[in-house]
């Protein structure tokens, strides 16, 4: 009788201590560390992001004029989720701002040395029969603020490229503003 009572004490406390074990890694792994964690990234904010600006050769109808890239070059994983805020101004004159073209969520975790690219479509020609919000002959800014950033990120100006990284004025004309499609990960 005295061997079965040591036997199940001893069961139990290998039970016991497999489960009290087992409760503090579980503890262990929910508990936020001291920078980002990977499993629960900060949102990206402008310092860990590179952005630039291509503008796409050719005016075919239904394809983007420009793609919007960040680079991720921060040392962590950040959570890239919604649109970036894109914004095309002279001084305190007109401005555009784009919108996404359509209502899709965008949650991405963005890796480090990794980049995002959303395709913009806007007028950047114009037609006889329409007229240009934004001239280029003004050189207007472009100005472009991650989403969900916080409130001293004021973002960053970037600066559109032709695909070998020549400076070109950007132009908004037509009556819509620009528009940001879904985004691919490179």
């Amino acid at each position: 009788m005295a061997r079965r009572t040591l036997a199940a004490s001893a069961l139990s406390l290998v039970v016991l201590l497999g489960a009290a074990a087992c409760g503090k890694d579980h503890n262990t792994a929910a508990q936020p560390s001291t920078g980002s964690s990977d499993l629960h990234p900060t949102a990206c904010g402008s310092s860990q992001l590179g952005w630039k600006m291509t503008l796409l050769p050719g005016k075919p109808h239904n394809t983007p004029t420009a793609m919007l890239n960040a680079a991720h070059k921060g040392p962590k994983p950040c959570a890239f989720d919604g649109y970036p805020g894109l914004e095309l101004w002279v001084g305190k004159g007109p401005s555009a701002d784009a919108k996404p073209k359509k209502p899709t969520p965008v949650h991405l975790v963005l890796k480090p040395g990794h980049s995002i690219e959303f395709p913009v479509f806007c007028d950047a020609v114009g037609s006889p029969s329409e007229s240009c919000d934004i001239l280029a002959e003004n050189d207007p800014r472009i100005s472009v603020t991650p989403p969900h950033r916080a409130a001293h990120d004021y973002g960053s100006l970037v600066q559109l490229t032709d695909a070998q990284g020549h400076h070109v004025r950007a132009q908004v004309c037509g009556p819509d503003d620009p528009l940001l499609d879904a985004p691919q990960l490179h």
